[in-house]
């Protein structure tokens, strides 16, 4: 009998040893991943912290005392079949080259932007170069006499600049033996004091009733003389579509917003520029790039 008891009270404590042990480990593991959360939590807020003071760095930047200064390098060229030396395609192209001797490391970003544009160009103009070898092949040798190659074009121009602001415009065309070529205008605006790509968002407050001012200011442009008898069907349900990320700049009177072909008008009407003044944007508008 005492053998039994003896046996049982062992048991017990096996028992609770093991529960106790279980517990033990189960505690353990809660608090190690209390610590990695706590852990993984403090890298987050580091992380976005570092982020703020890296962007606060970017948003000093450095007072201009002169405006950016631009020139172009030009990348234009006529590529012909190495065979029967036939025009392929005919290439209008150049890059803005940035300088601004008081902040070379904006000018450096601002160019380095235009760089990587430049090496994208160089696949849309390759792939139009072999779609006009592969038209110009299947031509009978009497079609061949009236060919005239592809076309492609990208060609910046500076529109505005100040000791805040830098505007750069790029006008673009792609041509393959359509009736007319496919046009179109995109932007550039950067913060010259930094060289940051300024985005929608940097420059409104309130991107949302931005958003219903400019489209106002579209309204009232496309609806006079000369764009009027361009409108396309339903262009009202566009209009909001039309001010995107590389679409805008901005001047010493406001905002201009470009309205590309086939967007509200038909392609004769060509591209609209749309001014919108400062003092219409002036309750939506980041102060920092209020230039008047």
């Amino acid at each position: 009998m005492k053998k039994k008891l003896l046996l049982f009270g062992l048991g017990i404590c096996l028992l609770f040893t093991a529960c106790s042990g279980k517990n033990t480990a189960e505690n353990t593991k809660k608090q190690e991943e209390k610590t990695d959360d706590k852990q993984e939590t403090k890298t987050d807020e580091e992380e976005k912290e570092e982020e703020k003071k890296t962007d606060f760095a970017e948003e000093a930047g450095v007072e201009l005392t002169k405006a950016p200064e631009v020139t172009f390098v030009d990348y234009s060229e006529d590529i012909t079949d190495e065979t029967s030396g036939a025009l392929l395609l005919s290439v209008t192209e150049n890059s803005p080259v940035v300088s601004i001797p008081e902040n070379e490391a904006a000018a450096e970003k601002i160019n380095m932007a235009f760089e990587q544009k430049h090496a994208e160009a160089q696949a849309y103009i390759e792939e139009d170069a072999e779609l006009a070898r592969s038209a110009y092949e299947e031509l009978s040798e009497e079609e061949k006499k009236d060919w005239t190659g592809y076309g492609y074009g990208a060609t910046y121009k500076m529109v505005y600049s100040s000791t805040k602001i830098l505007s750069i415009e790029s006008q673009n065309y792609q041509w393959q033996g359509t009736p007319h070529p496919n046009t179109w205008t995109s932007s550039y605006c950067f913060d010259a004091s930094t060289g940051k790509l300024l985005s929608l968002s940097d420059i409104f407050t309130d991107q949302a009733e931005a958003g219903k001012i400019v489209e106002e200011h579209i309204l009232k442009k496309i609806t006079e003389e000369p764009y009027k008898d361009g409108l396309l069907e339903d262009y009202e349900s566009f209009v909001p579509d039309v001010l995107t990320e590389d679409v805008f700049y901005l001047n010493d009177k406001g905002l201009v917003v470009i309205c590309n072909p086939y967007m509200l008008t038909a392609y004769a009407t060509g591209v609209i520029e749309i001014e919108v003044p400062y003092d219409a944007l002036k309750d939506v508008m980041n102060e920092r790039y209020m230039l008047k």
